[in-house]
């Protein structure tokens, strides 16, 4: 399993989603600090870069990267090469385990980058107002929340094997997620995770507006409920992953 996943990082390193990495926290930040500048001066106390960085990273960015790192990652493996995996008795469920934790690490550096660069931006260059802890915590519920979305996005690329069915779901699936969070019905809908959970971290309702501490929005409970479920839908689609990878391999 460890040769496994050594193999599927030797692939990456030369490949797109490595470049993601890198390009994507940058040209993230450089958009929203220019959207931002057009707002004016933060509340006191609130920032509107971090606030309008994990608004809208739900909503315009991780569909579209998970997408990528998805259908790039899965991309490589053509039909002679799979043929070839089975020939050599090699685990096809393993392969697919070992990307899931391959575009998982991708996933968190691209994170992780942002946040750096939206702390060094927010806080160091503009002299808003951001809490380290506030945003560790997000960062952390951001990739926890963005879980579903990336094995969904790998179970509909081994369901099609193709790229656009990926791209579009995720894209046309993105657009109601800021209405659907503020639902009672969010927990079925993997796309309003983060929405929802990030509303009470950082005080922001999913339309992208400011909450008032007594909002119903600041629920913290939704936190946990949100985290455990993603937990939960990447579990389960992990598993639907194999058993139809096992399948195809005995048919």
């Amino acid at each position: 399993m460890i040769n496994m996943i050594k193999a599927e990082f030797i692939k990456e390193k030369r490949g797109a989603n490595f470049k993601l990495i890198f390009i994507v926290p940058v040209v993230f930040v450089v958009f929203n600090l220019l959207m931002v500048s057009l707002m004016g001066q933060s509340p006191e106390g609130k920032s509107y870069i971090l606030a309008t960085s994990f608004n809208w990273y739900p909503v315009m960015i991780l569909p579209i990267v998970l997408s990528l790192l998805a259908v790039n990652i899965m991309g490589k493996e053509k039909q002679e090469h799979l043929g070839r995996d089975n020939s050599l008795n090699l685990s096809i469920g393993k392969m697919i385990i070992a990307k899931n934790i391959v575009v998982f690490s991708e996933l968190f550096a691209i994170l992780f980058i942002s946040s750096l660069l939206i702390y060094i931006v927010g806080k160091m260059i503009l002299g808003e107002t951001i809490f380290i802890h506030t945003l560790i915590i997000a960062t952390l519920c951001l990739f926890v929340g963005s879980l579903p979305i990336a094995t969904l996005s790998l179970l509909i690329y081994r369901l099609f094997n193709k790229r656009l069915p990926v791209i579009l779901i995720n894209f046309l699936f993105t657009f109601p997620s800021a209405v659907i969070a503020v639902t009672n019905y969010w927990e079925f809908f993997p796309w309003a995770y983060n929405l929802r959970i990030l509303s009470p971290i950082i005080g922001v309702h999913p339309n992208g507006t400011f909450l008032n501490p007594d909002s119903p929005m600041m629920e913290i409970g939704a936190v946990y409920t949100g985290l455990l479920i993603s937990v939960a839908v990447w579990l389960v689609t992990d598993i639907l992953i194999l058993i139809k990878e096992r399948r195809k391999t005995h048919a």
